[in-house]
Order: C-alpha cells, then sequence, then structure tokens
C-alpha cells in the first residue's frame, strides 16, 4: 500500500466534478488501476483511526487538566484519577462543543482514559492506522472488568486478530475469549476430599445412618 501522505495529498484536479445540483460526478480518470482507487480509500481510513487516536489523547489531557484545576470550576474537587469526578462544565461544554449527548461525551472521556492509561498497545495500533475505532471500541469493552493478567492476555489475542477481521468478527472471538477466562477452572478434587465425600454419601445412603461397606 502506498504510503497514506501520497494518497491523501492529492490537488483540487483530483476532486470530483459536481453536477448543478451538487451530485458528485464520476471521474474520467485520476486513478492508475483499482489497486490504487482502493488503497486511497484505505489510506483515508487509517488517517481517521489516527485523528480518534489523536482525539483520546487530546480528550484524556483536557480531563487531567480540567482536574488539576478544581478553582476554575466553582471549587469542584475531582480526583485526577477518578473518571465518574468529571467536571460538570467540562462534560456540558464538551458536549455543545461537540453536539453530542451528555452521556456520549462521558463515554468519550472514559474511553479516551482506557485507552491512554490501560491499552497503550490499542491506542498504538489505533493511532499506526492498523485497526479502526470500532475495533478499539470492542477490545476496550470485551477486556473491561477483567484482572490485569487476563486483560493484557486477552487484549494481546484480539489485537492479533484484529487487522484481519471486522469489528463483528473480533466481537465474537472476544466474547468467547471472554467466558473462558472467567469460567472458574476446573480442578481435580484432593484424594482426602474425595474419600471424605464419598463416606458422607454412604452414610445417606444407609437406613441406619452407618457407612455401608
Amino acid at each position: 500500500m502506498r504510503s497514506n501522505k501520497v494518497l491523501v495529498s492529492r490537488g483540487p484536479a483530483d476532486v470530483p466534478d459536481r453536477s448543478a445540483r451538487g451530485a458528485v460526478a464520476p471521474r474520467e480518470s485520476g486513478f492508475a488501476d483499482l489497486t490504487e482507487a482502493v488503497d486511497a480509500v484505505a489510506a483515508v481510513d487509517a488517517l481517521l483511526a489516527s485523528l480518534a487516536a489523536s482525539r483520546a489523547v487530546l480528550v484524556e489531557s483536557v480531563r487531567e487538566w480540567a482536574a488539576a484545576r478544581p478553582e476554575l470550576f466553582d471549587d469542584t474537587v475531582v480526583d485526577a484519577d477518578d473518571v465518574t469526578g468529571l467536571v460538570p462544565e467540562l462534560v456540558g461544554r464538551l458536549a455543545r462543543a461537540l453536539r453530542a449527548s451528555e452521556g456520549s461525551v462521558v463515554a468519550l472521556l472514559e474511553e479516551s482514559r482506557a485507552l491512554v492509561h490501560e491499552h497503550p498497545r490499542t491506542l498504538a495500533a489505533l493511532r499506526g492506522g492498523h485497526i479502526s475505532h470500532a475495533h478499539a471500541q470492542t477490545i476496550l469493552g470485551y477486556t473491561d472488568g477483567l484482572r490485569r493478567g487476563g486483560r493484557v492476555a486477552l487484549e494481546t489475542r484480539l489485537l492479533r486478530h484484529a487487522r484481519d477481521t471486522t469489528p463483528g468478527e473480533l466481537s465474537l472471538l472476544a466474547r468467547a475469549e471472554r467466558e473462558r477466562r472467567l469460567r472458574p477452572e476446573a480442578r481435580p478434587e484432593p484424594v482426602a476430599v474425595a474419600a471424605a465425600r464419598a463416606r458422607r454419601a454412604r452414610v445417606s445412603a444407609s437406613s441406619t445412618g452407618r457407612p455401608t461397606r
């Protein structure tokens, strides 16, 4: 694949013509072949992923900045590591600026913090355009709540498959892997415990209340 910079920096001559009604008219030329055309679209998609990573870093920086300056927000005391204690004014102003609901902004803030502090490898893959924002959200969603060891192991496995799967396919794999990791391990019962269990069973089965032989 050609570099993003080459494929996305075409000049005005490469922009599709528009008809009088504003509809995009098909171009007569501009790409050498179908491979180059598809690569151009893929390059823009990788750029969007990189921008999503940059936004996550910036949003987390803004959250930390606001949390460290409660005097600017009516003396609101906010723990810099506590996502649930977000500065209300920050949430409200971001919601207006992004034309989004406050719930969506809170989700963005939580996601950004998780990417920066708990999933740096997923953030790096997103920044490099190797996975999409939807892939990153899938990884964060299915690793949430796991202990660090399990979270890291599951993230490693999902990142390995994310480059060659759709977000939906990755979600199916993630669900199966998460359930396997949360399922209690079947451990062999110690001999003494097994013997005691068998003895209690024989006592219960005996009409006299004494162990049967």
